[in-house]
């Protein structure tokens, strides 16, 4: 990012480029030796084990990391490998925190498949109607801006998402109406998708939450702050008997047996 300003890449260039040089022989460590451990993992024993985990897509984000330095370190400095360069951005899909994140995102959009097709085919819909509808009134008023439909596709995008970049714009009195509405009904349009998102990430992080809760914490209070004994001795009944722990919540003093 700082190479990309002019005044800084002038002055602290060299910085930059050593700094990148040590990042990228880290990159090409580890990548190495996950490569060679692969071999741990039963799927990945043998030649075709190790080919298997170089496609595997964590590998694939580590080989895209590093192989446009590698590229550019045997002076194949062409204007295809000088755009590899942009590749460089992958380094920060490796960081696997996200993991349960981009999990969790794909789960919801599996589930909710149905909700998002139909939304995506109605869209396009409109989209298409919108477009005939807008160069039927525009082309005349304008025909060097609202040339063809899949021209005046640009302009229903851009006006049903509420973008509305003014490349392309309306003039009379009726495509200005039309687009005011669409306006409008572009905000919902664009909340539902956004909506089914937010509610589904909500639903399944309160879920998250009680399983963490029933293992690490007081099922009453989902404090964390447990004293445990071990081995404790108890009355139950008139009789003495043995539990492996006891746990006491300090915020509630709910105490249970284990």
């Amino acid at each position: 990012m700082l190479q990309s300003v002019e005044s800084y890449a002038k002055e602290y260039g060299t910085l930059f480029e050593s700094l990148n040089n040590v990042i990228m022989l880290f990159f090409i460590f580890e990548y190495t030796l996950r490569l060679y451990a692969s071999g741990a993992v039963t799927p990945y024993r043998g030649f075709r084990g190790k080919i298997r985990y170089i496609f595997s897509p964590y590998a694939l984000i580590d080989l895209l990391a590093i192989a446009p330095y590698i590229l550019m370190g045997f002076d194949l400095n062409n204007s295809f490998v000088r755009a590899l360069r942009l590749l460089r951005v992958f380094r920060l899909f490796r960081m696997r925190k996200y993991a349960h994140f981009l999990h969790t995102l794909r789960e919801i959009i599996q589930d909710k498949k149905e909700e998002f097709g139909v939304l995506f085919v109605y869209t396009l819909i409109i989209l298409v109607m919108l477009a005939f509808v807008i160069y039927g009134i525009e082309h005349d008023a304008q025909p060097d801006v609202f040339s063809n439909i899949p021209q005046t596709l640009w302009w229903a995008v851009a006006t049903l998402t509420t973008v509305g970049y003014g490349d392309m714009y309306p003039i009379t009195a009726e495509g200005k109406f039309i687009t005011a509405v669409i306006s409008l009904l572009g905000i919902g349009f664009v909340a539902i998708p956004g909506g089914i998102l937010a509610s589904e990430f909500t639903e399944r992080l309160q879920e998250q939450k009680e399983r963490e809760c029933k293992l690490h914490a007081c099922p009453k209070c989902c404090s964390q702050k447990i004293e445990v004994s071990q081995n404790p001795k108890v009355i139950v009944e008139g009789k003495e008997k043995n539990f492996n722990k006891l746990h006491h919540c300090k915020s509630c003093d709910f105490e249970w047996l284990e």
